[in-house]
């Protein structure tokens, strides 16, 4: 993820008349040399380099002057961008609310927490974010409802849905996506054990189908309970129930089929985890692509 490079650049330039107030030249000079140095590991996309130079500055400095020149934020970002989102949300939390990028700070915080499946903390970290700017208000209302989705709270996500703005393109892909994402928790949540074991009772593989496993499995499946029950029919019609042909394969079926029936129902489960880690992951990653877009 690159860094808002040209942003900094003008706000560093904006910084050198009050730094110029504020400090000695001597002072000034410094401060200046190091926030241009700054700006050239930011350029380089150095995150490393970013955060032990930031850990040097927030010794050096007083806490004015990390504010001033943005420190917790700058830090946060290269921790985010390092994916250490323990430390990213810790210094996006630092960042003064007299700064121009705290409500930024508070998005970037809430998508750490989100990642860190800290849904009530990245929730109450949106929640705070004031602004009366539109696509900041629109931005919230997005990241809001990818929590709701995250904490599987429809009634909360039906609420901020109803609210997406079609206005700004950044937004428009992502709000659509999640309403696909809240019909597809839905329908897998509607799948249900007891219907998985039933059908493979009936038919053996057809839980399988249902569950949401490949056509060639459930196929296998019947096709090996198939074999093995006419080869035990066949034992008993021919040598009767004690003979080993059919105490052979009549116990193999009674084995695979109570295996088939117990195996589709423990997958709705299986299945069920693996679609919520895929979906979150997808979820995320749309939380993420507008921040990127918007505040870059």
């Amino acid at each position: 993820m690159s860094f808002h490079n040209t942003a900094l650049k003008y706000r560093i330039r904006g910084l050198g008349i009050l730094l110029f107030i504020l400090f000695p030249l001597s002072g000034f000079t410094q401060v200046k040399r190091d926030s241009l140095f700054l700006q050239y590991l930011i350029d380089k996309d150095q995150q490393r380099d970013i955060i032990t130079l930031l850990s040097e500055f927030q010794k050096k400095y007083q806490d004015s002057t990390q504010h001033l020149l943005e420190l917790p934020y700058w830090k946060g970002m290269a921790y985010y961008s390092l994916r250490n989102l323990d430390s990213s949300a810790h210094y996006f939390s630092k960042v003064h609310p007299n700064s121009t990028n705290y409500n930024k700070s508070l998005f970037w915080a809430g998508i750490s927490y989100s990642y860190l499946q800290q849904t009530q903390e990245a929730y109450t970290t949106i929640l705070s974010v004031n602004t009366n700017d539109s696509i900041g208000i629109a931005t919230k209302i997005f990241e809001l409802a990818g929590i709701a989705l995250l904490r599987r709270n429809f009634k909360d996500y039906d609420s901020l849905s109803h609210h997406f703005s079609t206005q700004y393109y950044p937004l428009q892909k992502q709000q659509n996506n999640f309403n696909d994402y809240q019909e597809m928790i839905r329908q897998q949540q509607r799948k249900s054990p007891f219907k998985a074991a039933l059908l493979s009772a009936i038919l053996p593989g057809s839980g399988k189908i249902y569950v949401g496993k490949q056509l060639g499995q459930g196929i296998s499946t019947f096709i090996q309970n198939a074999i093995l029950g006419l080869q035990a029919y066949e034992g008993y019609r021919k040598d009767g129930p004690a003979s080993p042909r059919f105490i052979i394969f009549g116990s193999l079926f009674t084995l695979f089929y109570i295996g088939n029936i117990w195996g589709s129902a423990v997958s709705v489960g299986v299945k069920r985890q693996e679609f919520n880690d895929k979906i979150n992951e997808q979820i995320l990653f749309d939380m993420h692509i507008p921040l990127r877009t918007i505040f870059n």
